[in-house]
């Protein structure tokens, strides 16, 4: 990125902060928004890989930045397969509709637990009950667009940018804890390109940037491919909630 480039995105945001001290909802970015959730409203499956950078507390007053690349595929209501890449660590998790089950390829461990009947309330309980974080895939729902707008105080259309070589509609959100910002593709499918998440509730502010790639929609996956083979030798172990 250009050091001008950079200026101007500066400039931007410091009158977008102004701004912000207000409620104010953009109709523009909540019809991208609405057209984006109503898309995934209408598809059965969905397919995508995830890039994840985000700061992590190592020590006191030092963030580090952790990557992981994600494997995700999607089969509504209730199914779920997600492949996870990062440093020293595979993982996958496979969700049935009733059970969630854990793998680490890395120590041939798995663990299994009962799980909601569904995708949105599993993915919250894996986060809120266990810290696991799976994808930045809680806004592919109808109702995304409603629950970003209620809880956001300042929705604005950025305008149209370019993410690699794809034009985008730029959206941001605000309240008092964080900015989001969407990138959303400028095509028929509204999706999402990148996703970039500024948390302001601790000393210091933190992000979580996720890349999307290599969507595959409405794929007839077999239901076998949610469902966990336990590997030769594999060790089943206790999970145990952080709550």
């Amino acid at each position: 990125m250009t050091k001008k480039l950079c200026l101007v995105i500066m400039l931007l945001f410091s009158s977008y902060w102004v701004k912000a001290q207000e409620k104010t909802l953009d109709t523009t970015a909540i019809m991208i928004l609405d057209r984006m959730s109503s898309i995934f409203g209408e598809l059965n499956s969905v397919g995508f890989t995830s890039e994840v950078s985000k700061d992590v507390v190592y020590a006191e007053d030092f963030f580090i930045k952790v990557f992981t690349k994600t494997d995700v595929k999607i089969k509504g209501p209730n199914k779920f397969s997600v492949r996870s890449h990062g440093e020293n660590k595979e993982d996958q998790y496979s969700y049935n509709g009733e059970k969630v089950i854990y793998y680490s390829f890395k120590n041939n461990i798995y663990t299994v637990a009962d799980a909601p009947d569904n995708l949105i309330e599993t993915i919250d309980w894996l986060y809120n009950d266990f810290g696991i974080e799976l994808t930045t895939a809680d806004f592919l729902y109808p109702s995304f667009s409603e629950d970003f707008v209620s809880n956001m105080d300042h929705v604005e259309f950025l305008g149209i940018a370019e993410i690699n070589g794809k034009a985008a509609f730029h959206v941001a959100g605000s309240n008092e804890s964080m900015t989001i910002q969407i990138w959303i593709s400028n095509d028929s499918y509204y999706l999402p390109i990148k996703t970039v998440i500024t948390y302001f509730d601790g000393a210091y502010a933190h992000q979580h940037q996720t890349d999307f790639s290599d969507w595959v929609l409405n794929s007839e996956y077999p239901d076998a491919i949610f469902e966990f083979s336990t590997p030769p030798g594999a060790k089943q172990i206790t999970w145990m909630s952080q709550n």
